[in-house]
């Protein structure tokens, strides 16, 4: 049987490689997005696919920062690492390259009669498929052709930023630079990347770090229930599905659990659709309840919460499962 999976990033990139040891298996990518992603991903993902070597911090804890109140939240055994994206979409196609994967980097540009277009050096060539994976981001180009329901979306702005960097992952809820959900800085490299949602709130958290910089804006996925994932032949995975955790906004970690069910759906002729329900569907809802309650004028509340011990291990265990 084969299998075309249109989009190289974690969710395509996983699907490839666990999907290989029994299929035919295409993967295509296009170039390379610059992603306004803090690159913080569970530390055991990592060591799963033997890409410990690319973390570059393992934290311990994060804070979260309201009303000129810090306040620390365990992580448990430094769950949690921080990588650059560009270097771990990679080395995520590379392992699914070296399982055997045919990788192409080139340009989808439609499908039909169960064939593949793409195009690479303005040629363009067809493939063809049994199974086709979307993994090709929020707005992804095949739900489009498909006429499927969008996947809600929130415009962030980020940027990467010369200050000192932090010992940690911070997470900002005043409304002036977090608006609905929250701003955040992550240490990397030699660098702060920070980012929020709205210009105005942008704008803001700019002016608390004191740097004056442009910002890239980009879509992050807002998860709701009941959004397709399958149609037919033709799988939704990752940001396309809109897989991505409420209020957190984890996307990394759970690109690559829901690749996982997928594979293990498609490999064991299961629904996919009923699985990923049974392992997230309960934990998305709640969290998507505490994302409402952070919208109100209520997230004092959930703020203060966060001060007691079984609440910061009940959200870290939503987290970071």
């Amino acid at each position: 049987m084969k299998i075309v999976i249109i989009g190289g990033g974690p969710a395509g990139s996983v699907s490839a490689i666990n999907l290989a040891k029994h299929f035919d298996v295409t993967l295509i990518q296009d170039k390379v997005w610059d992603k306004p992603c803090g690159g913080g991903i569970k530390s055991k993902i990592l060591k799963k696919y033997n890409l410990e070597n690319l973390s570059h911090h393992n934290l311990d804890y994060v804070e979260m920062i309201y009303k000129n109140q810090t306040i620390p939240i365990p992580l448990q055994n430094k769950n949690l690492s921080i990588v650059i994206r560009e270097e771990f979409d990679e080395a995520l196609r590379q392992k699914a390259k070296n399982s055997g994967v045919n990788l192409i980097y080139a340009k989808f540009s439609h499908f039909e009669n169960k064939k593949v277009a793409i195009k690479k050096d303005n040629k363009t060539s067809y493939l063809d498929y049994d199974i086709l994976i979307a993994a090709d981001g929020v707005n992804s180009k095949i739900r489009k052709l498909l006429n499927l329901d969008e996947v809600p979306k929130v415009l962030t702005y980020y940027s990467r930023i010369n200050k000192p960097i932090p010992k940690t992952c911070e997470f900002f809820f005043d409304r002036e630079i977090a608006g609905d959900y929250y701003a955040w800085a992550f240490p990397h490299i030699d660098k702060i990347h920070i980012g929020c949602e709205g210009k105005e709130n942008f704008k803001n958290l700019s002016k608390k770090f004191n740097v004056n910089t442009k910002a890239k804006g980009y879509f992050i996925p807002s998860w709701q229930e009941n959004i397709t994932i399958q149609k037919e032949n033709i799988y939704f995975v990752g940001d396309a599905a809109g897989q991505v955790m409420p209020l957190t906004f984890e996307g990394i970690y759970y690109a690559i659990k829901s690749a996982e069910i997928l594979a293990d759906s498609i490999i064991n002729n299961k629904d996919y659709t009923t699985e990923w329900n049974k392992k997230y569907l309960k934990k998305f809802k709640f969290m998507k309840k505490l994302e409402y309650i952070n919208k109100s004028k209520f997230r004092n509340i959930m703020i203060n919460l966060h001060k007691l011990k079984f609440i910061k291990y009940l959200s870290v265990s939503m987290w970071l499962e």
